[in-house]
């Protein structure tokens, strides 16, 4: 299958014309189960052949709010046949919103829509213009954004008939599911005959007030006046649903929120789902039938970087608040996480952090690929970068940061410390000249993960002054209750800031030395520091310690 090459039929008289686009449609709708809408105010007398050939077809009415109309199209579909409104204004919007509500095979008609095809094309067309003048690429690939993935979704998965001067287009992927966002997940359960539930919403407390903190000698532009936001915690129960690598929880032709590590972020994205429309798209991995079941009752803690220290601690560490509730459903409940490329097995890390976090190791289940679970529990994080944290996330990190601290023999620890690191992405290339300048104001440099979890607590819950690289290298501050000075450096290129929630709910004070980066690697660029630039702050703000 593949845009153009449907067949064309000339416009004959009208009548026949009719009759010829009214053949087509019904040969294509199954029988009396099939649903269909029409969109906008569509031509009234291809409405009223449709009706008198489709007398079984039922008809779904759309409301007029976009969230509502998502919801409500999920509900009834997958749809067989679409009709759009023959006003070319908002054709695009309208395809994106509807066309992959359509089974395989079903049917869009635009009325009098032919022209897309040629010189006077609309956005619609020249959409579809472009997608059928790109060489065939397979669509279900890592990693590419959804414009490509669309296009390439339209060159080789999408038919275009011209029947009598109107445009039919279907398609023949079998797996795509629509995207369900964290706030609207509620009501489409509410409108949906499903066996998922919401088990319980903890209605957002007071925001953390935002935290005493300034960058310097320019302030990354990227999060400047954004709030902490305030965020709802929803603990849902999710019956019989398919938990793949990387994060991904399937329904029913749905994608669930809790596939998505930004999941207030206004485009959602996962790595393993190739977008064919700004809400739908299509497992990278098709998902076979024959799937493994786990039986009985898991807690879903895995993230798109599963095991990753970074992702483990502001990720999967933000949602085990949902664990006491998952045992009090079940007593003999487990933790799910899925294996990946980088780390095919549990670590010792990661289980460290669960155990801490009150999660037994033997609780903890690795699964290597898809698996369909009986029943899952999910509950909303309560730390999402850049977006939000809620400040009872203080209870989980009094908690692991406790534990893991009490496992490490006690020692004594240097009260200015800076944390360096060895990897090699996202780089300081000149970082010994950057450490030369703390060691000069009596900072000692430190290697994290030269040392336990508990030693790492301990260490920075003992500094008077905590420094060191932006990143993961810092995130033990979300264990130290009392507030600190903490000054991290990094690049203008990275955007997270992570440390400025923790910052929120720990009360720390926080200054973030803003350096230059080298172009053409985003987030992941190496960067320099610049004595000229950035040294007078930096040396004026560690001589006022």
């Amino acid at each position: 299958m593949g845009l153009f090459r449907g067949k064309r039929r000339s416009r004959d008289a009208t009548s026949s014309g009719a009759s010829s686009i009214i053949a087509s449609i019904a040969s294509a709708v199954p029988g009396p189960a099939a649903a269909g809408v029409f969109l906008g105010a569509p031509d009234a007398d291809l409405v009223a052949a449709l009706r008198r050939a489709l007398p079984g077809l039922t008809w779904v009415a759309l409301p007029d709010d976009a969230v509502a109309r998502h919801r409500a199209l999920i509900a009834e579909g997958p749809l067989d046949l679409v009709v759009d409104d023959p006003d070319p204004e908002g054709r695009l919007r309208r395809f994106n919103r509807t066309f992959f509500q359509l089974r395989p095979g079903g049917v869009y008609v635009i009325p009098n829509g032919a022209g897309e095809l040629g010189t006077q094309a609309g956005p619609l067309g020249e959409l579809l213009q472009e997608a059928a003048a790109r060489a065939e690429v397979p669509l279900r690939t890592h990693s590419t954004g959804m414009d490509e993935t669309r296009l390439r979704a339209l060159r080789s998965h999408v038919r275009t008939t011209v029947v009598d001067g109107h445009l039919v287009l279907s398609h023949d992927l079998p797996d795509v599911h629509a995207l369900v966002r964290e706030e609207h997940l509620d009501d489409l359960l509410a409108a949906v005959p499903t066996p998922h539930r919401v088990l319980a919403v903890h209605p957002v407390g007071t925001p953390p007030a935002e935290p005493e903190s300034v960058e310097v000698p320019q302030a990354r532009v990227r999060h400047d006046g954004r709030p902490i936001e305030p965020v709802d915690l929803h603990l849902r129960d999710y019956r019989d649903v398919v938990v793949a690598p990387y994060q991904l929880v399937l329904g029913d032709r749905i994608v669930l929120p809790d596939t998505f590590r930004h999941h207030p972020q206004p485009h959602l994205h996962n790595k393993m789902l190739a977008k064919v429309a700004p809400a739908f798209a299509v497992p990278v991995d098709p998902v076979p039938d024959d799937i493994p079941r786990l039986d009985g009752t898991y807690l879903h803690l895995d993230n798109e970087a599963r095991a990753h220290f970074g992702h483990l601690l502001t990720e999967s560490l933000s949602r085990v608040w949902a664990w006491p509730e998952t045992l009090a459903l079940d007593p003999g409940a487990r933790v799910l996480v899925c294996a990946t490329v980088k780390r095919p097995e549990l670590l010792e890390y990661e289980l460290a952090i669960y155990e801490a976090a009150g999660i037994p190791r033997d609780r903890v289940v690795l699964a290597s690929g898809p698996v369909r679970v009986e029943r899952l529990i999910s509950g909303t994080p309560m730390f999402s970068n850049p977006y939000y944290v809620d400040a009872r996330i203080a209870a989980t990190w009094d908690q692991v940061g406790d534990r893991l601290a009490a496992g490490a023999a006690p020692r004594e620890w240097p009260q200015r410390v800076f944390l360096s690191r060895r990897e090699t992405k996202r780089a300081c290339v000149n970082g010994p000249e950057l450490e030369q300048v703390f060691v000069e104001h009596g900072f000692e440099v430190l290697f994290p993960e030269d040392y336990s979890l508990g030693e790492q607590v301990q260490l920075f819950r003992a500094a008077d002054v905590i420094a060191g690289f932006a990143g993961s290298g810092m995130f033990q501050i979300a264990f130290v209750a009392e507030p600190k000075t903490v000054i991290q450096v990094g690049s203008e290129a990275y955007g997270p800031r992570n440390e400025y929630l923790m910052a929120a709910v720990r009360r720390h004070r926080l200054t973030g030395i803003v350096c230059q980066a080298y172009d053409g690697r985003g987030l992941a660029a190496d960067w320099w520091y610049d004595e000229q630039r950035e040294g007078p702050a930096l040396r004026a703000l560690l001589a006022g310690l």
